[in-house]
């Protein structure tokens, strides 16, 4: 994907948030799908807790609960429509 934007702040925020739900398995160690788990929560906060350093020394936080959780759901819900030969998305 190619952004239009040239904020260094923006481009790293989408950068961080996309590694980040690029590294959530599908499946507990268990094998039960991830929102059903314990764990599940702890990807939520992963997100909600990531810290950004501005230009300025600041310390931002982008992410609310509500967008941390949102966007965790979505990248489930997207991974399993492709696994399931969806091709509403390509």
């Amino acid at each position: 994907m190619k952004l239009k934007s040239k904020s260094s702040l923006f481009n790293t925020i989408i950068a961080r948030v996309d590694q980040q739900l690029a590294s959530i398995p599908l499946n507990d160690a268990q094998g039960s799908p991830l929102e059903d788990s314990t764990d599940f929560d702890m990807h939520i906060d992963a997100i909600k807790e990531m810290q950004i350093t501005t230009g300025k020394g600041d310390i931002i936080y982008p992410f609310s609960t509500a967008v941390a959780t949102q966007l965790v759901y979505d990248e489930l819900a997207e991974r399993r429509d492709q696994s399931n030969g969806d091709k509403r998305h390509e």
